[in-house]
């Protein structure tokens, strides 16, 4: 009988627990996205849908979603990527729900 009262106790404050955060609007926190690294050749960037397409060394395109915390280096945003057609870069991505999200854009100098 008394462990079946502790139990109940239990289960009281993990329900009381749960309600708190779901009251607070608090997630506990997700696991972070694994960080992947990609090296191509910049095809094309749709400022539009806010992706920049890269062709890898395997001769296949891939697409990038960007956000405005996307860190770019050898240019002032992304959108200064558009004429840039055929320009090395390496892609620091995140894999999230089956889109890459790019975290870093770096322009490598040939």
């Amino acid at each position: 009988m008394r462990n079946v009262s502790r139990l109940l106790l239990l289960l009281v404050v993990l329900a009381v627990a749960t309600q708190t955060f779901v009251a607070q609007g608090v997630r506990p926190p997700a696991q972070s996205a694994q960080q992947q690294a990609f090296q191509g050749i910049l095809v094309k960037v749709d400022s539009d849908a806010k992706t920049l397409t890269a062709r890898g060394a395997d001769n296949k395109d891939m697409v990038f979603h960007y956000t405005d915390k996307t860190e770019v280096i050898g240019s002032e945003n992304v959108q200064g990527l558009a004429g840039k057609s055929g320009t090395k870069l390496n892609i620091t991505y995140s894999v999230e729900r089956g889109t890459n999200t790019a975290m870093k854009i770096e322009m490598l100098r040939e």
